[in-house]
């Protein structure tokens, strides 16, 4: 008896389970077929897989890929990265076969289209801060290209100091001296900059370095605390 209630309750949560994916709704044409997954007011959301003519593996939200997932191409194509409201968008590697050749593409997509290795909507690109207790970027909109500049401001106890052994190597542009700040004008973007100096910690020095690639033009201030 015990065996027959427990199949009994088996099958219900099996028939319960199918009906909600069965009504559960994938609105990307493409995979819109069979779908495994969670499920929110009849659309997919959350986890899931969804297989059409497309394939579809990662997360979903009101019904289309959002968030990072797995999407293989009926070809053999695969991307796998982040997506938004159904289209590729943020970092992914689209991996792909052109006359028999393999190529994979590594990067930034924006509405589905691939923008390139840089990710978008940011202006700058801290690499390194070795030495370094604290720095902050200021980023203002360009008014004329004559402000178009960026100036470094190297603190130490919050007092500005200009280091006897300061090297700065940069990209392109100008390097301009104005009391004890530095500033690099007519400049071209992306520009390289690292900036090198010791400071006395004690009785001996201790060697503080800066990295900072600018990527979108503007007028920086770039403050350096030790």
């Amino acid at each position: 008896m015990k065996n027959l209630v427990l199949t009994i309750i088996i099958l219900v949560l099996t028939l319960s389970i199918n009906a909600q994916t069965d009504s559960c709704n994938v609105l990307l044409e493409k995979i819109s077929g069979k779908y495994t997954g969670k499920c929110l007011n009849g659309l997919a959301n959350g986890k899931g897989k969804s297989i059409g003519e497309d394939t579809y593996i990662g997360t979903f939200k009101d019904g289309l890929p959002n968030g990072k997932g797995k999407y293989l191409y009926k070809n053999g194509d695969t991307f796998q990265g982040y997506w938004l409201n159904g289209q590729k968008d943020g970092k992914g590697k689209f991996e792909y076969t052109i006359n028999g050749e393999k190529y994979t593409l590594i990067g930034y997509w924006k509405k589905d289209e691939y923008i390139g290795v840089t990710e978008p909507d940011i202006s700058y690109r801290v690499a390194s801060a070795t030495g370094i207790m604290n720095y902050t970027v200021e980023k203002n909109e360009l008014i004329n290209e004559h402000d178009k500049d960026i100036t470094f401001s190297i603190k130490s106890a919050f007092t500005d100091f200009t280091p006897t052994d300061l090297i700065i190597d940069k990209s392109s542009g100008q390097i301009v001296q104005s009391g004890k700040k530095i500033s690099i004008s007519q400049y071209f973007c992306p520009v390289h900059c690292e900036i090198s100096y010791t400071i006395l910690v004690g009785d001996t020095r201790k060697q503080c370095r800066f990295i900072i690639d600018i990527l979108e033009e503007g007028k920086y201030t770039i403050t350096i605390s030790n």
